[in-house]
């Protein structure tokens, strides 16, 4: 066994400098999706990533197959149906600002490879491609086959996946190192929907329009109003005792909060503006419903609640934790108010019951439900051979606690029916994923092939062995 473990350690190590060239070849294509053109339904950047990794899974000798430009697969062997898959995608979000080098070269740095797609998701899809390169050119003997699935739409909604299970059954052990370590083994369930609510305007002294928030998954981090008819010492007035953490300016006219953004699964990390900014527009005394319109939409989304209680959804159980709520983007005018929020809930709740429990409690306070889209939560056994193997193997190599965990977000196993995230950030780091200067270190691009590979050996070793 150590005796394995040894080897595979010593291939991955041996090919340090090829795995940061093949990195560097991935992450110079800006796979950002694109508009459909014949034969690439993600636009041409996503099928040039898929041919590249297509074409060194030839090289090495694995047997390939594109599945109309949507996904790319490699086989370890050449027959025999797979009975392990793992999962990457080789899409990207936009390179956005802020970079301090070409997002689309690969730049080494202190330790860190810096690029576009370093760890979300190409740094893992390279470590993937070269553990399997140990299983097959070390000769480990393993009892079935392996598949290497990368797709190219993941970060706009996974329609690759859903195409390519219309035509292929997924392995029944399926790993995605699309997320972080341990193993991720449950994600909640995720709604977004929009209330709406309508009032009397016009006044004399009236809230005219207010809007706040860019994306629904997200904490606001701003949001104004233009108001009429006010002093500044009544809305001086309102401002006072103002919410924690948020700023207010009020000049010509407009109201401006400042908050701080964070993602929609963890709302605690983030200061709601949007929130803060309707209960100091409830406080104001407005001669029409504009104020009283504000007033209720801050009862029903309070600022600082994070956990749904004013709507009767402060839910939790002890696997999931509890429901989370981001009241997340909001435009009104002309007395009509449309508000858009993100839920995210525990697995002893299902999407039907929380819609009965949304309809009510926005009833309350004078909202409705406009409409509402939602996944059900994601939940595979942690006690089953395939997780313990898993958690044993990252023990191993890593001298860290081997645990199952639970997140709001969501993961390219998301809706399949017994798919992990394993990997392939570690606890602690942050390696800018979606940001400016995203990175991947060389350490860990190495650590994480050797975590594969022994995983792929462990999982499918010879009952002799």
């Amino acid at each position: 066994m150590n005796d394995i473990k040894s080897r595979i350690n010593e291939y991955i190590n041996a090919h340090a400098e090829e795995m940061e060239a093949v990195l560097a070849d991935l992450v110079s294509v800006p796979s950002v999706k694109g508009k459909p053109q014949a034969g690439m339904p993600f636009g041409t950047e996503p099928a040039k990533a898929l041919a590249k990794m297509l074409d060194y899974c030839e090289k090495y000798g694995f047997h390939t197959k594109n599945h109309e430009n949507y996904v790319g697969t490699a086989d370890l062997s050449e027959s025999g149906e797979p009975a392990l898959g793992v999962l990457c995608h080789l899409d990207v979000v936009p390179a956005g600002d802020g970079w301090q080098s070409d997002p689309f070269t690969l730049v080494k740095k202190d330790g860190k490879l810096f690029g576009r797609g370093a760890i979300d998701d190409k740094g893992p899809a390279v470590a993937t491609l070269f553990a399997l390169r140990a299983v097959k050119e070390l000769g480990l003997p393993i009892r079935e086959n392996v598949r290497f699935i990368f797709g190219t739409d993941e970060e706009n909604g996974s329609s690759d996946i859903a195409y390519y299970t219309k035509k292929e059954a997924l392995p029944e052990m399926l790993f995605t190192p699309d997320g972080e370590y341990p193993v991720i083994n449950l994600e909640k369930g995720m709604i977004r929907g929009e209330a709406v609510a309508s009032c009397s305007h016009g006044g004399k002294k009236s809230i005219v329009c207010a809007h706040g928030g860019t994306v629904v998954n997200a904490v606001p981090a701003s949001a104004y109003a233009m108001l009429e008819g006010f002093t500044a010492d009544e809305v001086n007035a309102a401002i006072a005792d103002a919410p924690e953490g948020v700023s207010f300016i009020y000049e010509d006219s407009k109201l401006t909060a400042q908050g701080r953004s964070a993602h929609a699964s963890t709302p605690w990390e983030g200061v709601n503006a949007l929130t803060a900014l309707m209960k100091v527009l409830g406080r104001l005394k407005t001669d029409d419903e504009t104020a009283a319109l504000f007033a209720n939409a801050a009862l029903a989304f309070p600022f600082g609640e994070t956990n749904g209680k004013a709507l009767s959804l402060d839910i939790s159980d002890e696997r999931s934790g509890p429901l989370t709520l981001v009241f997340s983007i909001m435009d009104y005018e002309g007395g009509k108010l449309c508000g858009k929020f993100d839920i995210r809930f525990p697995i002893c709740l299902n999407v039907p019951h929380v819609r009965e429990l949304l309809e009510v409690g926005l009833a309350k306070y004078s909202l409705a439900l406009a409409s509402m889209t939602g996944t059900e939560p994601h939940y595979v056994d942690e006690n089953s051979d395939f997780i313990r193997t898993l958690l044993r193997v990252y023990e191993e190599q890593t001298g860290l606690e081997g645990k199952t965990i639970a997140i709001g977000g969501g993961t390219y196993v998301h809706n399949t029916s017994g798919g992990v995230a394993f990997g392939c950030a570690f606890p602690g780091e942050d390696n800018h994923m979606h940001g400016a200067d995203e990175f991947i270190t060389e350490q860990s691009l190495l650590i994480n092939a050797k975590i594969f590979a022994n995983a792929i050996y462990e999982l499918l070793k010879r009952s002799e062995e």
